[in-house]
């Protein structure tokens, strides 16, 4: 199958679709907000066939109906792949709209970056195509433990908005590597020691080069340890070597690699500079014998990242408890 050829020729009925007035399940979005339009959820063709939804940089909350994290879907000549469905059923529906406006081929595989509930509360929406919801086989149990947790949570600061959102668990987990055929083109993806969690996938795309990251990369949001400060810090120096192509990362906007002299700017970079200057502070606490709470009163704040008064000392808080055992 032609795949530009494919995607123009459904462009454009998605045009005389709109010519006519039928909007194919958009116009009747069941779960939109009042006053919400479907163009409001802005997508970008980053290149062929692989499309990104970037989300807010911000705290799930309400204000933003907890769309802070980035999504995506890759089409191959045989189905559909999804990358992460953001935080609620109601945005998972509104991916899975943007996905029939451009094919109509099924939904064959829905992949989660990691547990965190911003990335994986939309996969209800997906649960009538009947895909492979897969993840990290590590992911299985981490989620188990917090489910409740996480609903209980979306439900108190989404209100409505969370109606419908439910746990999905893996039935396809990647131990360590897996290929998933789209149909000319394949996902190549990897799971990674604890580093962000303990349960990081990574995705690839064969044919773009694109690569999702899921939260192993942060952009503009500042890093959250959910995981090991220093496996981190060695998972990034591996991704660094790999990237071949765009950049998806888990919050923030895409990156688009243009040659060897943007890696001091890249993405990655970025990320090791603040994690190994994070390191770096609190070994010299340890070193000085400060206590914890000593050395999270003291860190300050890094410049050049949002939500650092969110997350900077919760940070510190992680690390402390990691480095003070390290031999």
């Amino acid at each position: 199958m032609n795949l530009a050829g494919g995607r123009w020729r459904w462009r454009w009925r998605w045009a005389a679709c709109w010519w006519l007035g039928c909007l194919i399940g958009l116009a009747a979005e069941p779960s939109a907000a009042a006053g919400e339009s479907p163009a409001s959820f802005e997508l970008a063709e980053i290149a062929p066939g692989v499309w990104v939804h970037t989300g807010q940089i911000g705290d799930f909350a309400a204000d933003n109906g907890g769309d802070i994290a980035n999504m995506g879907f890759v089409i191959g000549s045989r189905c559909v792949a999804v990358i992460d469905t953001g935080g609620s059923r109601r945005l998972g529906e509104r991916l899975r709209t943007a996905i029939l406006a451009q094919t109509r081929l099924p939904v064959c595989f829905v992949i989660a970056t990691h547990m965190h509930p911003d990335h994986l509360l939309g996969h209800a929406a997906f649960a009538d195509d009947h895909p492979a919801f897969v993840a990290a086989a590590k992911q299985i149990p981490a989620l188990a433990a917090r489910a409740a947790g996480y609903l209980q949570r979306q439900q108190s600061t989404l209100g409505p908005l969370a109606d419908g959102s439910r746990i999905i668990p893996p039935d396809h987990p990647v131990a360590n590597s897996e290929v998933l055929d789209l149909g000319g083109r394949t996902l190549a993806l990897r799971t990674w020691r604890t580093a962000h969690t303990d349960n990081d996938l990574t995705v690839e795309d064969s044919s773009s080069g694109t690569l999702f990251t899921g939260d192993l990369v942060f952009r503009g949001h500042l890093p959250v340890i959910d995981g090991s400060l220093r496996g981190w810090l060695a998972a990034l120096e591996q991704l660094q070597a790999i990237v071949r192509g765009p950049l998806v990362p888990g919050h923030g906007a895409v990156f688009l690699p243009q040659g060897k002299s943007e890696a001091a700017g890249s993405p990655i970079e970025l990320e090791r500079v603040y994690l190994e200057g994070l390191a770096r502070e609190v070994r010299a606490a340890l070193a000085a014998h400060k206590t914890l709470q000593q050395t999270v009163a003291q860190s300050q704040p890094p410049v050049g990242w949002m939500l650092t008064e969110l997350y900077h000392r919760r940070n510190v808080t992680a690390a402390y408890a990691e480095l003070e055992w390290e031999d």
